[in-house]
């Protein structure tokens, strides 16, 4: 009962192997990619724990349940409920934030429900219910003892013409007195006649002293009083002239009786129908006019044309125009637009004396949309505007009037992480406020620090969750993980580390460990040295991938587990040490201000390989994707780019095209796999509508594709799948019953090459595939490539789908080496690479710069925003950013050659280099 054990595994290449996994520890899985890591800790250990879980449901949903297939394995004992947290942001959705999904913002909006302070939004005054008794405490503790007060109840007829019968009334019941501009005044005695132009009757309910051994009598009157006057009592002094005290038992401000809504926690949501901004509806922004294009370069005078919507044959009096109200209005049009003081930069954007401005300029453009080349123009311009009601809270008015130790709920929201926690380490309460939300605040502290120990202090609480890479999404699932407490649970994660600088390896090492000492078993899948070296148990698969993998090549403690195996980087240093002389040419990004950026300025070496380094939040994926691939994107005049804020991008002449190679998902769906990406399959079809089965059949090559009718099983429609939907559950995909997951007919299975059928060249792996059909050259020529960029071990019909974010980065840059196979073929094409290293072992990172390295070689430029310290050793060039994450970062710390970089002690990344190096120099003694 101590541990999981496991016997006769067989998932996908593992070789029958049995293995033992401790509970309430942290059990490493390690090996190179394809060794079958993912096979055991998410298909087998994962699948039956979810699968055992399903049997307490009920019999609908099992009868579905039952026809999924159970892991291949003889035995499995102890196997305790499962949770998985994979490396992909799967969220698309634009209302989820880093706060809704770590569920700080639910516990955020209990503190300002229960004690956060209204105020009115004109008097700017706290706004609240009033009762007798806390009445009665306000004015016994304001005012002196004995002081005498007249308590009045203003009472107002519901229809002017029944004034005269509501004064009859209110002397019937024995209110006779009125009291008006600090006089009582006898109705009777005055007469009715007179006071009926009056709006409101001001009734005096009572005369009384105020002494502390007359509780009761004065909590009476003000209750009369209250009743009396729905609910609001006006007290005065008497003899004074001094403004009325106020208290009304409505939630309404008592200055100006200005009705509020009262707090609830889904007044703070934006994402209920209550809380969220009625005109941008909980977005932040509305549609309108991104100002970034219409003033693209800030660098540019307007005399020179910055204002480009303006500088077409057609517009050119509009710019003549602005020129002139400028020059009228003092505004120098002969230095730079972003030089510029505020107020005339509000006079360009919204008018002012002599001239309407942009925005009138676009909005009359919005009446004549009519026209085709209007449409035209407003599209070219087109953007989300900061929506002018909420001004990007995304909150209702009334959300808007609560404070919680001076600050909005929003407020919380622009905060990083890191200042959010400094904030709450500080904060002074009273004593019986923070005894209500204790346990409030306490979660919010823990969650807040666990998201800083996993490196993520640099994110701001509203931050989009679909902008986040798998890695910062994983981690922010595991501090979701820690908050809830759950025990004696069995966790399974998948490569933690991806997208952390290695100086907060340490700090993520002890979050596993405080969600193991919780009193659960921890199975992560990783590379990383520093998080293998704080496990428990080591478990490592291999010894290569693919069908040549599967084997457990160790099992047991750290003190048994060799990290000083040798890993073979000898042919991309080779390949390294043939470069010579200096580079070609160089990329320069001149004055990148975007995000966290200071103005910065940074050369790329062209046919080189640069690592761009940094911690996380530094600015690398800022300055790489937002300025430099999306400005080359608005250069070419790609439509809807968001690009960052730049002066100049040099040196871009020369290349064919710019390549984001990104960890997203090369697409969703099932249809999609190695050799339909890689256009091999058009020649795998080829073959089989070649052979004599198959013009005995009458088949052609249409008929061998899945996607469309002939060929296929028409009952899944060449899925292999077909979709049960479940009542209060996901749906659940089971395997065809009529091919049996073949995804064809009898016909085309009937058909054979080489002793197989297609559904059987499906479940070959790339490396068995080259081998099967040696011999077909330009079938070859598109899969060895995958070979050469460590993907060998791919089985050809696997979805894309079901691949990690580092397989299809590689499976991209599989395309581009067999596009051209010798230096000339193509023109150059400029790469940038996110964190390519992603999901591999060492001995796959040797593979991947020789694959880079090929690239280089044929001509092209190769960018790595990285943080494997082995990878960016073996670069030509590094550029570090920091020194630390957010406002602290966005420099440039150190650039030159990684031997450069490791001398500069500024540097974090050079640290963990020159300790690198340091080492290999020692082993190479």
């Amino acid at each position: 009962m101590d541990a999981v054990r496991l016997k006769g595994v067989r998932t996908h290449n593992l070789k029958n192997i049995a293995c033992v996994i401790p509970h309430y520890r942290l059990t490493v899985v390690t090996g190179v990619s394809g060794s079958g890591k993912s096979s055991l800790a998410f298909d087998t250990l994962y699948a039956e724990g979810q699968r055992r879980y399903t049997e307490s449901l009920s019999t609908y949903a099992r009868q579905f349940l039952d026809r999924l297939p159970r892991p291949p394995i003889d035995v499995i004992n102890h196997v305790p409920p499962a949770i998985a947290l994979r490396q992909k942001n799967e969220v698309s959705n634009a209302r989820s934030t880093v706060g809704t999904v770590t569920e700080i913002d639910d516990h955020l909006h209990l503190i300002y429900t229960h004690v956060g302070v209204t105020y009115c939004p004109t008097c700017e005054i706290p706004v609240g219910r009033d009762n007798p008794a806390e009445v009665v405490d306000t004015l016994l503790q304001e005012l002196e003892e004995g002081a005498r007060v007249i308590l009045v109840a203003r009472v107002a007829p519901e229809e002017a013409s029944q004034r005269a019968l509501l004064l009859e009334h209110l002397v019937g019941q024995g209110y006779r007195r009125l009291y008006i501009e600090g006089q009582t005044l006898d109705v009777t005695e005055s007469g009715v006649e007179s006071l009926l132009d009056m709006e409101s009757f001001p009734v005096v309910v009572d005369r009384l002293a105020l002494r502390h051994d007359d509780r009761m009598r004065i909590a009476e009157a003000v209750e009369a009083a209250m009743g009396l006057g729905r609910g609001r009592v006006e007290v005065y002094e008497h003899r004074s002239e001094q403004p009325p005290r106020i208290f009304d038992q409505a939630f309404r401000c008592n200055s100006c009786g200005l009705d509020l809504m009262e707090p609830q926690p889904a007044l703070f949501s934006f994402n209920s129908s209550v809380g969220a901004c009625p005109t941008c509806t909980g977005f932040g922004k509305t549609m309108g006019v991104d100002y970034a294009k219409v003033i693209p370069n800030p660098r540019v005078t307007l005399e020179e044309g910055a204002v480009a919507c303006f500088q077409t044959p057609k517009y050119r009096t509009q710019h003549k125009k602005l020129l002139g109200a400028c020059r009228d209005a003092g505004i120098p049009i002969d230095i730079p637009y972003g030089d510029l003081v505020e107020e005339h930069k509000q006079y360009i954007r919204y008018g002012g004396k002599g001239y309407p401005g942009l925005a009138k300029f676009f909005k009359s453009l919005h009446q004549k949309q009519h026209r085709t080349d209007v449409r035209i123009m407003l599209a070219r311009y087109r953007g989300y505007d900061l929506c002018e009601d909420c001004q990007g809270t995304r909150l209702h008015p009334n959300a808007r009037n609560v404070r919680f130790a001076g600050r909005l709920i929003s407020d919380f929201w622009e905060m990083r992480i890191e200042q959010a926690l400094a904030f709450f380490d500080v904060l002074e309460l009273e004593p019986s406020v923070r005894a209500r939300i204790a346990p409030l605040l306490d979660e919010i502290t823990h969650r807040l620090l666990y998201l800083h120990e996993v490196g993520l202090g640099y994110l701001e609480m509203g931050r989009q969750s679909r902008t986040l890479s798998g890695g910062e999404m994983q981690r922010i699932h595991l501090t979701s993980s820690l908050g809830r407490a759950l025990t004696d649970t069995l966790y399974v994660l998948d490569e933690p580390t991806a997208g952390l600088h290695a100086r907060d390896s340490q700090k993520l090492l002890e979050v596993l460990r405080g969600l193991r000492d919780l009193g659960n078993t921890v199975v992560v899948v990783e590379h990383d040295p520093e998080i293998i070296e704080g496990a428990d148990h080591v478990l490592e698969l291999g010894p290569v991938g693919g069908e040549g993998g599967g084997a457990l090549t160790y099992q047991g403690p750290l003190s048994g587990f060799d990290l000083e195996a040798r890993v073979d980087f000898s042919e991309c240093e080779a390949m390294a040490a043939r470069v010579e002389g200096p580079p070609p040419g160089q990329v320069r990004i001149v004055g990148a201000r975007h995000h966290n950026l200071k103005d910065i300025s940074v050369a790329i070496p062209h046919e080189r390989i640069t690592a761009v380094t940094g911690v996380s939040g530094s600015g690398k994926s800022t300055l790489m994707e937002d300025v430099l691939f999306n400005g080359w994107r608005r250069m070419r005049g790609q439509g809807g780019v968001e690009a960052g804020h730049f002066e100049a991008l040099e040196g871009l002449e020369g290349f064919a095209d710019v390549e984001m190679m990104d960890q997203s998902a090369i697409g969703r769906s099932s249809r999609s796999n190695a050799m339909s990406y890689t256009k091999a399959y058009d020649d795998i079809r080829k073959i089989f509508s070649g052979t004599q089965d198959a013009r005995r059949a009458g088949l052609t090559m249409g008929d061998f594709s899945f996607n469309t009718s002939g060929g296929r099983c028409e009952v899944c429609e060449g899925t292999g799948t077909v979709t049960v939907e479940l009542h209060f559950m996901a749906d659940v995909e089971v395997p065809c019953d009529e091919c049996g997951g073949k995804r064809f007919g009898p016909r085309v299975l009937g058909v054979r090459y080489r002793g197989k059928t297609i559904d059987e060249v499906f479940e070959l792996t790339v490396d068995e595939a080259v081998t099967f059909f040696e011999g077909h050259a330009a079938l070859l020529r598109k899969l060895k490539p995958l070979q050469e960029v460590g993907l060998g071990y791919l089985r050809l019909g696997q979805t894309t789908a079901t691949y990690s974010g580092g397989e299809a980065q590689r499976l991209k840059l599989a395309t581009y080496i067999a596009d051209g196979r010798k230096r000339g073929e193509t023109e150059p094409v400029l790469f940038i690479f996110d964190e390519p290293t992603v999901g591999l072992h060492l001995k796959d990172v040797s593979v991947l710069l020789v694959a880079l390295r090929k690239l280089v070689e044929l001509g092209h430029t190769v960018i790595a925003v990285e943080h494997n310290t082995d990878f960016i050793a073996r670069c030509d060039h590094v550029v570090d950013l920091g020194p630390e994450a957010g406002p602290g970062g966005g420099q440039v710390v150190a650039a030159g050659s990684p031997q450069e970089v490791a001398g500069v002690a500024a540097s974090v990344t050079g640290r963990y280099l020159r300790e690198l190096l340091e080492a290999r120099a020692r082993r190479a003694s």
